[in-house]
């Protein structure tokens, strides 16, 4: 039966795509509703729905590509009732509820269901458009036209200008920040607050440069300091802390959709997902300059010269790449291409508000329809990531490894002569296993044949690791008790080693038969073949593409079934490892023996593999060649004994890699526009380059590999794209002052907001520049300024000529993020652990939560006291404290978090367990000593508020701990940890005025 009205007449329930054209009913314009509209309804509307009920069509007179023409209904009224799905006859037949099923050949996935539901509920949001047919969109119809030129001339795609300062009277302004904003109060005729009073100032401060509390002893000593620059050597001294790299680093990974989990049904591990964390707390606190930061995120692979590590030489750079494969992602998609497009979308979702300020995704299915970005803009960057795969990087081999590595090649050279000495002396069988063992091998037979697709051609393959980096002269391996030759013309991991580990991969390719046959031998290997560039191999769908190799005596043929995949593109890796995701490298790398040679590559439609001779193995028992020499020649018998003792002793020194998940270049691609954004239909290709507007920037034409470094170098032109740089500053800004300056920190586009001071941002953003592009100068230049030393509180005739503090006439008063509040409570209660760095704290799992995926045993309560940047973030399995206190859920860039005051964070701070758990801990540690229960209120007082208690909050305080002992038995653990507990429940506790 139909809830509301019947929709068999309404049948033009597609016209519900106008409803997008304005924002919510009547109201103001939500950026995020409209996002949410263009990204995740709109698709499917133009793929699902306009062509029966759209502008050409309009089926039981129902137009659906306007919200008035929805809401205008059509026979028999509207299909949508905004803000109530349940009432929506819409929803009713996109669920097949009714008697009306929509559309009626095939049902819509549940997801689109979701996705449409949800949309309704939110009073069916559009954009603020004109209301007119909405026809299906026109690849590059933006491109080059007058209306590109009109969006292009929008204040944040011009150059940033060199602004001086305006000249104000009277001593308050500190410098040029102040000027501006003294220069805008006095034009609507305010003056700005006193100064702050310095206990305030050391609290604000240390909660903004390192997201935690001062002590007591830091507020004594700053209190105490009367020379003129004690201030501005309490801003030096907060951000030379390492807390500093780690409070900022909390920031940034907001943007970045930080997680070390996949999400969908089993939550996967993201391997070694904490090293990009280290990597940011390790960049901000050694301040690199910002335009090497972004580089080294989006090619940090390709640097010619990477980054080192000052204190361990590992490689720097690579680990920024990490952030593109930290998005969600499904573990056995139906659909492996359309999944691909997704991870794509995402990390130019990420990458685009993160870097840019723009929301570049919403041209995935057509122009977008406020900015000067088209589609081919889109594609065009789509390029860049569809040429880029994953892998598990070796971050220090070339500083640990490589050492050993040329050590052992110069004693394997070292033997391979004593062995060309001693051959002649050998009886025979010996000698011609030894001269067999030396002669290099001839080109193979079996060498791919001209016109052959790739792989098939294995020296275009590449490598990184260590084990089939190394291809020393000496063509025969080291086993533990033999020597064995090296196939010929093979691509094999153990020639220096068979303790190294390495990844090799093909070229791209396009599957053209159904049998993909590869020859190779080892042990402890892995074969995987990567669809459309995805990487989590996993069944039930995709466990025929990763196929252990074990044949430790002779090659064999492996066989691969690939009649699904026939016409994707794909590429072949084969790892010296145990896993087959990111490259097939482990979590924890086994510190144990293994190898893999490949010999041939064929493709066919021949379920046989091909007629080719697999050469004979070449071996040598190395104890038998030692008895056998010492009949003959004792001294170079005990010789070649000694150089095989002392390879085998340096090669047990190979340590394990250390392993960050990374970009690696593929095979260079331009992407195709695909209409409406889907994969199955595809138009012209988008060559690689930079948005149009910000100057088109790129790889040359046929260009080797994906391009991504010269991306880079063009986004941080300050020339070519001035963004960039207002975009950051913005965002420091914003966490100094609590609210950015423009206010939409994500979007500096049309549908975002203008800048309350546009002069200020474009000085900042030159100063910026000019500064080396480094964050703790404006960091300084921020919070040394008077502005930002404000007070908090105003007059009620300034408040209410600047009701919403626009113009800054006082300080803000901000409530602390979750992970600060937990922070905070560590700190105060004595329990916090200040290492740095290191794999992520198990995640503490409640008896509530429960699902697929949760891992097998829980972290500990407290997170071992760590800070709470080093807690596992787990997306099926998140912090229930953290999203109390609005930490946001890491789908996409959050680059400005909701800060509510609900009663379930109230209700959090009282049951909360570790709540709990941390007042007793400060109340044991306050009990320690035998001070008086004022001298010990006071204490706590300075510890958690920085300030003493007044005369009336001792006085209460020591009269509930006398009430408590007059009522029973004295517990004074019990009555100072519930005193405690309740000094974490003041709202003082959790904000910064």
């Amino acid at each position: 039966m139909m809830r509301g009205r019947s929709l068999r007449a309404a049948l033009g329930w597609s016209a519900w795509l106008g409803l997008a054209t304005v924002a919510v009913a009547d109201g103001p314009v939500d950026p995020a509703a409209v996002e949410f509209f263009e990204k995740r309804v709109r698709p499917i509307l133009v793929e699902r729905c306009v062509g029966c009920h759209g502008p050409e069509k309009a089926k039981g007179d129902l137009r659906l590509d306007s919200r008035a023409g929805a809401i205008a209904g059509g026979a028999t009224g509207p299909a949508v009732e905004p803000g109530d799905a349940d009432a929506s006859p819409l929803v009713e037949a996109i669920r097949y509820e009714g008697d009306v099923r929509m559309p009626p050949k095939s049902k819509l996935a549940q997801e689109e269901i979701d996705v449409l539901t949800q949309w309704v509920a939110k009073g069916a949001p559009w954009g603020p458009e004109p209301e007119k047919a909405a026809a299906a969109p026109v690849k590059g119809a933006l491109d080059g036209s007058p209306e590109f030129a009109r969006r292009a001339a929008f204040w944040s795609f011009q150059p940033i200008r060199a602004v001086e300062p305006p000249a104000v009277d009277g001593d308050w302004s500190r410098g040029a920040i102040d000027r501006f904003l003294l220069s805008a109060l006095r034009a609507k005729g305010l003056e700005p607050a006193p100064e702050a009073e310095r206990r305030t100032l050391i609290r604000r401060l240390a909660f903004d440069l390192t997201g935690l509390p001062p002590t007591p002893a830091e507020v004594a000593a700053f209190l105490a300091d009367d020379a003129p620059d004690a201030y501005e050597r309490l801003v030096d001294r907060l951000l030379a802390s390492p807390a500093y790299g780690e409070r900022w680093a909390r920031h940034w990974l907001d943007l970045v959709r930080f997680a070390e989990t996949s999400g969908h049904e089993f939550d996967y591990d993201i391997l070694n997902a904490w090293r990009y964390r280290d990597y940011v707390v390790r960049a901000l606190n050694d301040d690199l300059p910002y335009d090497q930061f972004i580089v080294e995120h989006l090619a940090g692979d390709l640097l010619p010269e990477p980054r080192r590590n000052p204190l361990d030489g590992s490689n720097e750079s690579i680990q920024g790449t990490g952030f593109f494969w930290l998005g969600e992602g499904v573990h056995s998609p139906l659909d492996v291409r359309d999944e691909g497009v997704r991870r794509v979308d995402n990390q130019i979702d990420v990458m685009s508000k993160t870097f840019l300020g723009l929301t570049v995704s919403c041209a995935r299915c057509h122009d977008h329809k406020f900015d000067p970005i088209s589609t081919r803009d889109y594609y065009a960057l789509a390029g860049f990531l569809r040429s880029t795969r994953i892998q598990q990087a070796f971050v220090d081999s070339d500083v640990r490894i490589a050492p050993i590595v040329a050590d052992l090649e110069a004693r394997k050279a070292a033997l391979a002569s004593l062995l060309a000495e001693a051959a002649p002396r050998l009886p025979e069988p010996r000698r011609s296993e030894v001269e067999a063992l030396l002669r290099r091998p001839e080109p193979a037979a079996w060498a791919a044949p001209a016109g052959r697709p790739a792989p098939e051609d294995l020296s275009t393959w590449r490598s990184t690791g260590d084990a089939f980096a190394a291809r020393p002269e000496t063509p025969f391996r080291i086993e533990p008790s033999r020597l064995v030759a090296a196939p010929a013309g093979s691509l094999g991991s153990g020639l220096v080693s068979d303790r190294l580990q390495g990844v090799v991969r093909s070229p791209t390719f396009t599957i053209a038969g159904r049998r993909l046959h590869v020859l190779a031998g080892g042990t402890g290997g892995r074969l995987n073949l990567v669809i459309d560039g995805f990487e989590k191999i996993r069944g039930p769908i995709y466990d025929g593409l990763t196929v252990p190799v074990n044949h430790p005596q002779a090659p064999h043929w492996i066989t691969l079934d690939v009649t699904t995949w026939v016409g994707h593109r794909a590429f072949l890796e084969v790892c010296d490892g145990a896993s087959a995701d990111f490259g097939g490298a482990t979590a924890e790398p086994v510190d144990g023996r293994g190898r893999v040679d490949v010999l041939a590559v064929r493709a066919s439609d021949d379920p046989a593999p091909p007629a080719i001779e697999v050469p004979a193995e070449v071996a040598v028992d190395a104890a038998a060649l030692v008895r056998d020499l010492e009949a003959v020649d004792s001294p170079l018998a005990e010789r070649v004994a000694t150089a095989l003792a002392e390879y085998r002793e340096v090669e047990s020194r190979i340590p394990a890699p250390a392993l960050a998940p990374a970009a690696i270049d593929g095979d260079g691609e331009d992407e195709f526009v695909m209409l409406r954004g889907s994969p199955r239909t595809l138009g012209e290709a988008a060559p690689r380059k930079l948005l149009a507007v910000l100057g088109g920037g790129g790889p040359s034409p046929g260009a080797v590999g994906s391009g991504r470094l010269e991306l880079a170098r063009a986004m941080v032109d300050p020339e070519a794209d001035p963004l960039i740089a207002r975009v950051i500053v913005n965002r420091l800004w914003q966490h100094h002052f609590g609210v950015g300056l423009v206010r939409s920190a994500d979007d500096f586009g049309a549908m975002g907001q203008a800048p309350s001071h546009p002069e200020l941002l474009d000085w900042l953003a030159s100063e910026f520049v000019r500064r080396g592009w480094s964050l703790k100068a404006m960091h300084r230049l921020m919070v040394e300024s008077s502005a930002y030393r404000m007070a908090a509180r105003a007059t009620p005739e300034a408040d209410r000529a600047d009701p919403t503090n626009a113009l800054l006439h006082r300080a803000n008063v901000r409530r602390l993020e979750a992970e600060a509040v937990r922070d905070a409570l560590l700190a105060v209660s004595g329990r916090l652990d200040r290492r740095a760095g290191g794999p992520s704290v198990p995640s503490y799992l409640s008896p509530f939560m429960d699902g697929r995926g949760r891992p097998k045993e829980s972290g500990p309560l407290d997170g071992d006291g760590r800070r709470s940047l080093y807690l596992q973030v787990r997306r099926n399995f998140l912090n229930p404290l953290f999203l109390v206190f609005d930490a946001p859920v890491p789908a996409s860039t959050m680059g400005r978090r909701h800060a509510s005051n609900v009663p379930a964070q109230a209700l959090a701070l009282l049951n909360d367990p570790l709540v709990i758990q941390l007042a007793e801990t400060w109340a044991a540690r306050s009990l320690a000593d035998d001070a008086t229960d004022a001298a010990q209120v006071g204490r706590l007082y300075q510890e958690a508020f920085a300030r003493p208690p007044t005369a009336e909050e001792v006085g209460r305080c020591v009269a509930y701990l006398e009430a408590r002992r007059s009522a029973g038995p004295a517990d004074e653990k019990a009555a100072w940890a519930d005193l405690a507990h309740a000094l974490f429940n003041v709202k003082e506790f959790v904000y910064v005025d």
